[in-house]
């Protein structure tokens, strides 16, 4: 597709705008993506030398504008035209041949020495990032509670060229529209291109600049990795190209300013951290840095700040910077995997230098040759490359971990056997574990957070509603209701409170929301496991409140169960209610009420907290499942706030449920019992366990009105 753009080329005698002059090689754009890729790479390798070395990608996204945009209005004034079907093959042929290698790399090396608990996530931004989507699953996993433990994979990193990629495929679009619009509507206008193109791209990037920083302040999460918050980087670097064209400045003080350019760019890299609010306004210094560096500057001895850029080690680094952004990143996940061990500074010196390597041979026999070679310059091919490259990717990405998992499953022992589950701490089973495979496996109980049972059943912490949902017997049928809240430890006793209401006529009614605990006594500070804000915190004590109130009216009602997560967290009195200790009372004033309305209350207390992810652990350690295993001392070492407020009731229709020996001997806490992940991730039990959970449950029951019902 060629877009003719009423541009006439330039002549000998023709009136038309001269085209710029040929630009010549800028050996320091060599140097400036060495200094971003060593950001990027020291960065990855140790985080804690340079905290900020994430804006070696800002770096990498002005140089794209100004380059991209630069051809692309060299293109317009030499030919009158742009051929955007050329200007994407070229793209397809500069970027994907590597990219799809590192793919494929990634996809066999996560089947080899990456847990299978990893694979889910892996194979879906492996799929992503074949299609040059993956910032976009990455913003949204960001802003998901059920992900925040989502380890990173082998291929996260291709966040930022899906941005790029993004950038590629709508930029020459985007300059096309603003020129086929001034055109329409002011056809008589002498206005040039470039003056078109300045006006027009300066105003996008004011818009996006202004979401940046909106974004950032809102939903720090997800504008680090969406596209929108970061293209007036890209409109940075076009600026450059379009108002300077060939020329820099390169007078003694256009030195000095290189240089503070340059500066400015390495002490955003050692003075940021995660901490920053990023991109937003803070992208400004390494932005602007690098944008000086581009437009002053001279090559003196010694002195010239383009000459230390253009130096052989840099312009060595410059043009293999793409490989080694690729490669760096699987070889950092895979490699400890690898040394099942420590990840010390002598194995990250190994990475880094097997980084370059392999960075060198594939730019000599990948990169150049795709690029250079005729047999692949045709359009057709370039295209045809591209949708093969795609899909055999996806393709393998779909296929290859279901089928090794499947392979890989041994004997397992069915759910009505006497050593499945709890039934092997009631039957004093050895090994506790059991001799076969986990039923179901690593790899599809971490699934579980992702996938919850009853997705309907918890209301997400910002969500300032209540959310309801029945489960267990059908309300028409059933004669007693039980309600349930608590945040996500709560939801997790869901699988056994449905399994019992279907078992004992109860209809289960849930009320629980994520990350909130139980009280309604306010929270101090920040949410400390999900960094929520003060605002969501009061969304969390007002639906509480609320909740509380329901139940205790809501004549249908006849137990409640409450459960949370053990957690460090500090309550305090709100200003309506007097609290002498809110850390109990928070709990307590709402079960009295409860217990006033008539109403039974089942406490249940925090389960172990073992440390590891429990999922990968089994995977990594399925000849000696005893790693998954802790101590007691260590697997209760958070706040026990349930069971703390607990300890103060009195009541006889209070009831305190310690699910503890479900889980722990006198000695130690298991990850695997009678062959059933006993935790999905870190501390919410898995759905097979909660429900072989439920004889325990029901035996601490006695004296309930659910019992007595039966």
């Amino acid at each position: 597709m060629t877009l003719p753009l009423k541009v006439t080329p330039p002549t000998a005698g023709g009136t038309a705008l001269p085209a710029e002059p040929q630009r010549k090689f800028q050996s320091e754009i060599q140097g400036l993506r060495a200094i971003a890729v060593l950001l990027v790479v020291i960065y990855h390798l140790w985080p804690e030398r340079l905290p900020g070395g994430f804006v070696g990608v800002d770096v990498f996204f002005v140089i794209s504008g100004y380059l991209i945009t630069s051809h692309i209005y060299r293109e317009i004034q030499e030919n009158g035209r742009l051929s955007l079907i050329s200007f994407w093959a070229r793209r397809i042929r500069r970027l994907l041949p590597l990219g799809f290698v590192v793919l494929l790399f990634s996809a066999i090396a996560a089947v080899l020495w990456v847990p299978s608990t990893m694979w889910d996530a892996t194979f879906r931004q492996i799929i992503a990032s074949a299609l040059y989507v993956q910032n976009w699953v990455l913003a949204s996993a960001a802003v998901d509670y059920s992900a925040q433990d989502e380890s990173a994979t082998v291929v996260q990193h291709f966040w930022s060229l899906s941005v790029e990629e993004q950038f590629y495929i709508f930029w020459p679009l985007v300059i096309v529209l603003l020129l086929f619009l001034f055109r329409k509507f002011l056809p008589k206008s002498a206005v040039s291109v470039k003056t078109i193109l300045i006006v027009g791209l300066s105003l996008i990037g004011l818009a996006s600049l202004g979401y940046s920083i909106w974004l950032t302040a809102y939903d720090p999460a997800s504008a680090y990795f969406v596209t929108p918050t970061r293209i007036w980087e890209f409109v940075v670097g076009a600026l450059v190209g379009l108002t300077l064209g060939h020329r820099q400045f390169t007078g003694p003080i256009a030195n000095i300013a290189g240089w503070i350019g340059l500066l400015a760019v390495l002490a955003s890299g050692v003075l940021y951290s995660s901490a920053t609010p990023f991109p937003g306004y803070t992208a400004l210094l390494p932005v602007l840095g690098t944008a000086l560096v581009m437009i002053a500057g001279n090559h003196a001895p010694y002195i010239g700040v383009h000459r230390w850029l253009s130096i052989r080690p840099a312009k060595f680094l410059g043009d293999i910077s793409y490989g080694l952004y690729l490669w760096h990143w699987p070889l950092i996940i895979v490699a400890p995997y690898i040394l099942n061990s420590g990840f010390f500074w002598y194995h990250k010196i190994v990475v880094l230098l097997i980084a370059i390597l392999l960075s060198w041979a594939t730019k000599v026999w990948i990169e150049d040759p795709f690029r250079i070679k005729p047999w692949i310059k045709q359009k057709r091919r370039s295209y045809s490359f591209l949708v093969a490259g795609a899909v055999a990717i996806t393709a393998v990405s779909l296929i290859l971990p279901n089928a090794i998992i499947t392979a890989r499953q041994g004997p397992t022992l069915s759910m009505s056997d006497p050593c499945y589950g709890y039934s092997a701490m009631v039957n004093n089973c050895t090994p506790i574990e059991g001799e076969q495979a986990p039923n179901p496996s690593a790899a599809k109980v971490a699934l579980q957070p992702k996938n919850p049972l009853f997705p309907q059943c918890q209301a997400a912490e910002t969500v300032n509603k209540i959310v309801e949902c029945r489960i267990g017997a059908s309300a028409e049928t059933a004669t007693k209701t039980v309600a349930v809240m608590g945040d996500s430890h709560a939801r997790a006793w869901l699988p056994m409170l449905d399994e019992l209401g279907k078992k004992n006529n109860w209809s289960i009614r849930s009320f629980t929301r994520s990350a909130c605990t139980p009280s309604i006594a306010d929270r101090a500070g920040l949410n400390r496991m999900t960094g929520a804000s003060l605002e969501v915190a009061e969304i969390c004590t007002s639906k509480n409140r609320e909740v509380v109130d329901l139940i205790a009216k809501d004549s249908e009602i006849d137990a409640i169960v409450v459960a949370a997560s053990p957690i460090d967290r500090t309550f305090v009195a709100p200003a309506d209610i007097e609290m002498s200790n809110p850390q109990i009372e928070g709990f307590t004033m709402a079960w009295d009420q409860w217990i006033e309305a008539g109403k039974d209350v089942i406490a249940i207390n925090e389960v172990p907290r073992l440390g590891p992810n429990i999922p990968e652990c089994v995977d990594l350690n399925s000849e000696n499942l005893s790693e998954c295993s802790s101590t007691i001392k260590e697997s209760f070492s958070r706040d026990q706030n349930i069971k703390n407020a607990a300890e103060t009731m009195k009541s006889d229709r209070f009831f305190n449920v310690d699910m503890t020996s479900g889980f722990c001997d006198s000695e130690r806490c298991y990850g695997v019992i009678g062959t059933v992940i006993t935790f999905h991730d870190k501390s919410h039990v898995s759905f097979e366990y909660a429900k072989s959970l439920a004889p325990l449950f029901e035996k601490q029951l006695d004296g309930s009105t659910l019992v007595a019902s039966k």
